[in-house]
């Protein structure tokens, strides 16, 4: 007889690893995490790129169940990674996940209240509940340009960084100059022979206050009690700026944008080369990137700016042919161009009741109630869902305070022995078009940009418009008579 999972976790980043230790705290230990690449990890797996770090402190970007010793400020990706395979080892996690196992399909039975999971190579496994923890910043994006396929040299994407090619000494293109693309390109800025970097539109970088911490320092986080309010004085300093972000996005300009003007300033001489780095919109319009290193890397005579003026027309053999008719060679291409955020990103199909597909339920833009749940997907979840995305601060706070959220479904599930629970139509509408009401006033919407927050309609649907702990407080309560449930 076919075994019935409890639930099965998706992904095996932060998301799927608070996942599985809060189904194990509540007593749901019949979990089976599924993997699509070869290790567990996840987005810190997967984006090893040189350079590659966190942009919020380390402290706050780590599961409040489980310190760490950490050695710098904003931890490296080797250190995040070590971090995540400690959690996955101390709650022997590992036993419970199978890896190369890339999900192709999800199918809802109405019959049994289970859910079907297929895998590409022909597994199927069944499962009473699903939390999907596939990642928010997992598909990249790559645009399409004429004559890509001609190119004969190396791509890659930073979310799938090829570690056997050597760049040392060859001309290389990166195409991007937002989060990765301000770590990479100085990371390798010095090897390699040429460096070409493509800019559509310039972002405003704060300067990144990282170091090594002293042994002093990290005994003393190693004490529970100085870790815990240490955490909680970062977060809090970092969700005071929601005011200047959603409430009053006027202070963007007058508070946080001559920070990074006089960084600008204080790193590049050259007055043509500031014009060219220098946004046309209020900061924040665009995520704000931390870096004390990228300005520099571009002053090298190595290194070139191309702008929009000198944008990319075709691909060839050879390289790049700009809008201005340069002609530019290059022996590798570095995608540095995010990833689908804004449109659908769970990678594959989600068939769920009355044969209804998450494609079609999101055919104008994606929603979910609390980011977490959509009509006509009973025991369906989702973790860093639509309008869950944070613009300031951790995004492992929003992945627990879902799993809040989730843990009171499951366990109230169980208890009362209900087949189903699926958030009632009216009530995931209301929420998300309070969602974006909220954001109209954001600088998100108002500070003249457009940015991959925004679907192609310009509509929001990244972020969460306002407070956070305002989220975790509507998550920590689950509201039944906004539920439908199945006895």
């Amino acid at each position: 007889m076919e075994h019935i999972y409890e639930v099965i976790i998706i992904g095996s980043g932060f998301g799927g690893i608070a996942a599985a230790v809060n189904l194990q705290k509540n007593g749901i230990e019949d979990y089976l995490m599924l993997e699509r690449d070869e290790e567990l990890g996840g987005t810190w797996w997967r984006n090893s790129y040189p350079g590659a770090a966190v942009d919020i402190q380390s402290h706050l970007y780590s599961l409040s169940f489980e310190t760490y010793d950490w050695t710098r400020f904003f931890a490296k990706q080797p250190e995040i990674l070590a971090y995540t395979k400690h959690v996955l080892s101390k709650y022997g996690i590992v036993d419970r996940a199978l890896t190369n196992a890339e999900v192709s399909k999800l199918v809802y039975d109405e019959t049994t209240y289970e859910w079907e999971v297929s895998l590409k190579d022909g597994r199927t496994f069944r499962s009473k509940d699903i939390i999907n923890a596939s990642g928010g910043l997992s598909q990249p994006s790559i645009p399409k340009f004429e004559g890509q396929d001609s190119f004969e040299g190396i791509t890659m994407h930073t979310g799938l960084w090829d570690h056997q090619v050597n760049y040392a000494g060859k001309r290389v293109a990166v195409i991007g100059s937002a989060a990765s693309a301000i770590q990479v390109i100085p990371a390798i800025a010095s090897e390699v022979q040429e460096l070409y970097v493509f800019q559509r539109t310039p972002h405003w970088i704060i300067p990144r206050p990282d170091r090594k911490l002293t042994e002093k320092e990290r005994k003393a986080m190693r004490n529970p009690r100085l870790n815990k309010m240490y955490r909680s004085s970062i977060y809090w300093k970092h969700e005071a700026r929601v005011l200047a972000f959603t409430v009053f996005p006027k202070l963007m300009k007058v508070a946080f944008q001559p920070i990074a003007d006089k960084h600008i300033k204080k790193q590049i001489k050259d007055k043509e080369l500031r014009a060219k780095v220098t946004p046309d919109y209020i900061i924040g319009c665009k995520r704000i990137l931390l870096s004390s290193n990228y300005y520099p890397s571009l002053t090298r005579e190595n290194v070139h700016l191309l702008t929009k003026e000198s944008g990319i027309k075709a691909f060839n053999k050879n390289g790049i042919e700009t809008i201005d008719g340069q002609q530019i060679d290059v022996d590798v291409i570095v995608y540095a161009t995010g990833f689908h955020a804004a449109e659908n990103n769970i990678p594959y199909p989600v068939i769920g009741r009355d044969g209804m597909t998450i494609n079609e339920s999101w055919k104008d833009y994606a929603h979910a109630y609390l980011g977490t749940t959509v009509p006509y997907f009973p025991n369906f979840y989702m973790l860093l869902g639509p309008n869950t995305g944070i613009g300031h601060t951790s995004a492992i706070y929003m992945i627990e305070a879902q799993m809040e959220y989730i843990v009171q479904a499951l366990v109230e599930k169980r208890k009362n022995d209900w087949k189903a629970i699926e958030i009632k139509e009216q009530i995931e509408k209301d929420y998300t078009n309070r969602m974006h009401r909220l954001h109209k006033k954001t600088v998100w919407q108002s500070g003249g940009c457009k940015s991959w927050y925004q679907n192609a309609e310009g509509r929001n649907i990244v972020l969460y418009p306002t407070f956070t702990y305002k989220f975790r407080k509507e998550c920590a309560k689950l509201k039944w008579h906004h539920h439908i449930k199945t006895k």
